[in-house]
């Protein structure tokens, strides 16, 4: 196999199939690239982790051997990358010897027989639906903070998406805190014709969906099998395995009683959180880290944080109904959940010290809201 391509062409989609590149130096093919050379004069790269995969597609500024061959990844990557900006010759002879040059740089390297690559999963199927990528990448930045890192629970190490008719809903646990999003956009079903979809991506695989979701309006593709969700973005494919799993019944554990609210500028509330966070996230002597100290009285909020370094306190204006109240809180969640909130104000709903409080817009909107519940902590009697 031999092709030349411009770096910026290869870079392009190099960069986003990196991201599935196992690091776990188990099965040595699966660290690598499967490069090969399509009919219509196209060259393809896939990388597969055996959970997530990226095909991405480029056109090279000419083929001269045709081939298919695996090269390890980060090696390619990184030879890739401090090459001149200008036209790479990637060359591979029948002894798997592959030569990488541009200008009069040269790398030698060694390749392994294509067929050594993992089998990549059924990627095609006639049931799914078109919606906006930037409506996908929204949603998940609103939600992925909650996703849990560890949990013997394996859908809440996920975002749980449910699709019916034009509404897409997103929610998101970890135990301590809650996410839960849902936005009215046009959404386009083919194949069978059920209009209700719901499935669970793992918290990984979104992380990487966000690094080829674009902002804007353009339609993508979500093909739905029955492990993999297959999210078709033109030239890059990224597929999935699904949680295979039931999810929480979270509307059951939404408080529905709290009967203390507070309207705050939402800016104000982030700024004052990142500065008693600097207090809150110290940790000293295996203490632990401390907490935030929410305190709701007549129409003020205060926050204020204390370590054996020292301590922190802040007020703000709020407009504050029901009975005053002080409740203790791990500053992160609560700016995790501030900072990707809307708005120019949020309602803080709260019952006691020991339940939840929920975030929430002032303004409703009419096509995209949220809500955010996080847990407070004990506060020591001190």
């Amino acid at each position: 196999m031999k092709f030349k391509v411009l770096k910026s062409t290869l870079m392009e989609k190099l960069i986003p199939a990196m991201g599935t590149v196992s690091n776990k130096n188990t099965i040595t093919s699966i660290e690598g690239v499967l490069i090969e050379t399509l009919d219509d004069g196209n060259v393809r790269l896939s990388t597969y982790d055996m959970n997530k995969g990226v095909r991405a597609v480029f056109t090279p500024t000419e083929i001269e051997r045709e081939g298919k061959f695996i090269i390890n990844a980060q090696r390619f990557y990184q030879t890739v990358k401090v090459l001149p900006e200008e036209e790479i010759t990637i060359d591979i002879n029948d002894k798997l010897n592959c030569t990488i040059s541009a200008g009069k740089a040269s790398f030698s390297m060694f390749a392994m027989n294509s067929d050594e690559f993992p089998v990549l999963p059924e990627l095609t199927t006639d049931q799914g639906f078109d919606i906006e990528g930037g409506v996908l990448r929204k949603m998940i930045s609103k939600v992925s903070h909650s996703i849990a890192e560890q949990d013997i629970r394996p859908m809440l190490r996920g975002a749980f998406f449910s699709f019916d008719e034009n509404k897409l809903e997103v929610v998101s646990c970890d135990s301590y805190t809650l996410s839960k999003c849902e936005i009215i956009c046009d959404i386009e079903y083919f194949g069978a014709s059920n209009h209700k979809h719901s499935l669970i991506i793992p918290g990984h695989a979104l992380a990487e969906m966000m690094k080829i979701l674009d902002d804007g309006d353009e339609k993508v593709g979500v093909y739905l099998t029955k492990k993999h969700a297959v999210i078709n973005c033109g030239e890059i494919v990224f597929f999935t395995r699904t949680i295979d799993s039931e999810y929480i019944d979270y509307n059951r554990i939404i408080p529905k009683d709290n009967d203390i609210f507070v309207t705050v500028d939402r800016e104000s509330l982030l700024d004052g959180l990142e500065r008693a966070n600097i207090i809150a996230e110290e940790k000293i002597q295996n203490s632990g880290k401390s907490y935030v100290k929410i305190k709701a009285e007549d129409k003020f909020l205060t926050l204020t944080s204390s370590s054996v370094n020292g301590k922190v306190f802040d007020e703000m204006d709020c407009e504050h109904e029901g009975n005053d109240l002080e409740i203790g809180f791990n500053c992160r969640y609560l700016i995790n959940s501030v900072k990707v909130a809307e708005g120019e104000k949020v309602i803080l709903s709260m019952k006691s010290p020991t339940q939840a409080i929920t975030i929430e817009p002032l303004e409703k909107d009419e096509k995209f809201n949220y809500f955010y519940m996080i847990l407070p902590v004990r506060m020591s009697e001190k």
